[in-house]
């Protein structure tokens, strides 16, 4: 019957660890989605999901884990107390009870720990180099971001073992160098802790006061729209930096089309729109072999060169008519370039070998993030405008046909994706009826209480975070969650109900999860990142995605450890 019972609970703990694993990857597929550009590529997304949600998998293990340390070891000593074979049965006892095959959570943690420093140090890195490389084939991305990922890797290996000969010689003691891992892996946490202090002492301020500042509609609505000029500032000054990069590629053309058998710069065109084609540079250049000497190159280098630049001007043909409205240099293309190389020349860059293939994916490094950058510009202003004008019809009791005619009235400022997506959003069907007046009802009545309840409550866990941290190296135990836990852990050890287990782990899990909101709210909403900065409603790109990610996974074991120590 007790073998029965203990394969049952075995049981009913898989299926809640089953259970758990289901809710972290849908939770983490849908702060992927919500936050990923539509062309965002599978592969990314799908990376994205498995990373935010094993670095999320550390912040439900261990509420768990505490539990059922907690109940072990307090059967351990109900168990020891009341049997009489000696001291050689209760250490047998105590053994079994911290055996950690024991724990059901122990496979979780191989497996989240493992897969966890994979993805950190080995999958992610390589990945974000390879979207940020300026190679035009995907195996020459791949080699440069394993190249630069490893040499990474190696710098940081060598400081490492530089710092640990510096303290085994400060010291006196030549034993560190004998455990070169767990030095390692001390120095890794160390790095860790330092950005969890600086992310949490942020976001233990800054998101009371966020919920509360955004309380009032009102300055909401003023706020969007202050916001909105810099975002208009910034866009205009994206777009200024994609023009710049634009002339700079079609300088290249012409000094290519017009270095190629001597034809002058007929085979280059422009149409209305400002999309530059090559004319036949390609098609000549791949149907046969260059026979002469281009810029110091063998044949083979001039093709692999007119091909590069082919895909080059192919992506930059992509975005050009990306805000076509804030353009202001249509048909000075060759001003600019005269302009481009005066400035060169008077830099003392004369000697840049521009009709070089490095030097094209030095333009094409420049040009995707220049597209991007206006991209998410783009992206930005037209959600500030969306959202502002939401805001302000719903404040100003207006219809949803109102709404629709200031959409309509305001189009010209965003591009027409927002415009269409405005109207659908606010169509007047019963479906689109129902979410306006629940949003009116939402914004006029229960955002105000529902906000500043929220902001009183986190301002209470920061305080009592604070407390916890200020008074870890004292004596006295001071921090709320600890008393709380000891009690709850007293209780049960006293005959204690099967539901104070489940009380034991919301207790656990409260901090801890308001620990990690701030951490990694901060993390990513940190504007010093500028295009590594995370921003909703499918805002941002993968490179993005996967930043965010990585430094998830690594922050999330040395966020533990500082939540243990509370």
């Amino acid at each position: 019957m007790q073998h029965i019972t203990t394969l049952f609970q075995k049981t009913m703990e898989n299926q809640t660890l089953l259970l758990l694993a289901i809710l972290l990857f849908v939770t983490s597929t849908w702060f992927v989605l919500h936050h990923a550009k539509r062309r965002t590529s599978l592969f990314i997304i799908l990376l994205s999901i498995i990373s935010f949600g094993l670095g999320s998998a550390a912040v439900a293990l261990l509420p768990i884990d505490l539990s059922y340390a907690s109940s072990a070891a307090a059967g351990a000593n109900s168990t020891a107390a009341t049997t009489s074979d000696g001291d050689d049965t209760a250490s047998d006892i105590n053994t079994n009870a911290v055996d950690p095959s024991n724990n059901p959570t122990y496979l979780p943690w191989q497996v989240t720990y493992w897969s966890t420093f994979l993805l950190a140090w080995l999958v992610l890195p390589i990945t974000r180099e390879t979207l940020l490389s300026g190679q035009f084939t995907l195996r020459s991305r791949l080699k440069d971001g394993m190249y630069r990922s490893f040499r990474s890797l190696f710098l940081m290996f060598c400081a490492g073992i530089v710092a640990i000969v510096g303290m085994a010689v400060h010291l006196k003691s030549f034993h560190l160098v004998t455990i070169v891992l767990p030095v390692l892996m001390a120095l890794g946490n160390t790095y860790g802790l330092v950005l969890v202090s600086l992310l949490l002492g942020n976001g233990l301020v800054n998101i009371p006061k966020r919920y509360w500042r955004e309380a009032c509609p009102a300055n909401e609505l003023r706020r969007a729209r202050i916001v909105a000029c810099g975002a208009e500032e910034e866009l205009f000054e994206a777009v200024m930096r994609l023009e710049d990069m634009e002339e700079k590629i079609e300088e290249v053309c012409q000094t290519a089309v017009c270095l190629r058998e001597g034809e002058g710069s007929d085979d280059m065109m422009e149409n209305e729109n400002g999309v530059v084609t090559l004319g036949s540079l390609g098609s000549s250049s791949r149907g046969r072999r260059a026979t002469r000497c281009f810029c110091c190159c063998r044949g083979n280098g001039v093709t692999e060169f007119h091909e590069c630049l082919e895909d080059l001007v192919r992506r930059k043909n992509e975005t050009a008519t990306l805000c076509s409205e804030r353009r202001t240099r249509r048909g000075s293309r060759g001003r600019a370039n005269g302009t481009h190389n005066d400035e060169r020349d008077e830099n003392g860059d004369g000697e840049i070998n521009t009709m070089d293939v490095k030097y094209l994916v030095t333009l094409n490094v420049q040009l995707k993030k220049a597209q991007e950058r206006v991209t998410s510009a783009q992206l930005r202003w037209n959600h500030l405008m969306e959202h502002s004008r939401l805001f302000s019809a719903l404040m100003e009791d207006g219809s949803i046909a109102g709404l629709m005619g200031n959409g309509s009235n305001n189009g010209g400022d965003g591009d027409a994706s927002s415009n269409d997506n405005l109207l659908s959003s606010t169509s007047p069907s019963s479906c689109h009826k129902v979410r306006y007046f629940l949003q009116r009802l939402w914004v006029r009545y229960l955002r105000f209480p529902t906000y500043r309840f929220i902001s009183l409550t986190t301002a209470v866990l920061s305080v009592f975070v604070l407390l916890s941290e200020v008074t870890i190296s004292a004596s006295l135990n001071l921090s709320p969650f600890s008393w709380t836990l000891h009690a709850l852990d007293s209780y049960y050890k006293h005959g204690g109900s099967s539901s104070t287990k489940i009380i034991f782990q919301i207790a656990a899990l409260i901090p801890l999860l308001y620990m990690s909101l701030c951490v990694y709210t901060c993390l990513f909403q940190m504007s010093l990142l500028g295009p590594y900065c995370l921003r909703g409603n499918r805002q941002s790109n993968g490179v993005a995605l996967v930043f965010n990610a990585q430094y998830l996974v690594r922050l999330q074991f040395p966020l533990g450890y500082n939540y243990l120590l509370m």
